[in-house]
């Protein structure tokens, strides 16, 4: 029985989802084309045209983004949208559109983009690092 347990670990150990940095290509970019639009209906009022903030809401790109979010991850940023965003009525956008704002974050604030969309799995999100240019 003890066996079987630690071949199961191992196994799962195996297919667990390994730590990536943003800077791999986590997203496409026609997932940022729907978190731009998303971003235009839902967050422009309160972030601003650039994401350096606007009425109310603080920058989502730049310099003051990286200082906040340097060492966090794409999960940690997708589940603070899905709790508090939109301020009026939080938690109403679908999971796709929550990580397609995470995406087009990612863009704005020149993480490059890859061949596949960043995975709306909250797992595999929180494997993302957000971090500065090495």
């Amino acid at each position: 029985m003890t066996r079987v347990i630690l071949s199961l670990l191992a196994a799962a150990c195996l297919f667990a989802a390994a730590p990536r940095s943003v800077w791999e290509g986590v997203y496409n970019k026609e997932q940022a084309g729907r978190g731009l639009k998303a971003y235009v209906e839902e967050c422009l009022k309160c972030h601003g045209e650039t994401l350096l903030g606007g009425e109310g809401g603080p920058a989502i790109a730049g310099e003051e983004f990286m200082s906040r979010w340097k060492g966090k991850t794409a999960g940690d940023l997708y589940a603070l949208l899905r709790k508090t965003m939109p301020a009026e009525d939080p938690g109403n956008l679908s999971t796709r559109q929550y990580t397609d704002l995470v995406a087009y974050i990612f863009s704005m604030n020149n993480f490059p983009a890859g061949e596949k969309e960043l995975d709306r799995d909250a797992a595999v999100l929180g494997e993302i690092r957000i971090e500065p240019k090495k």
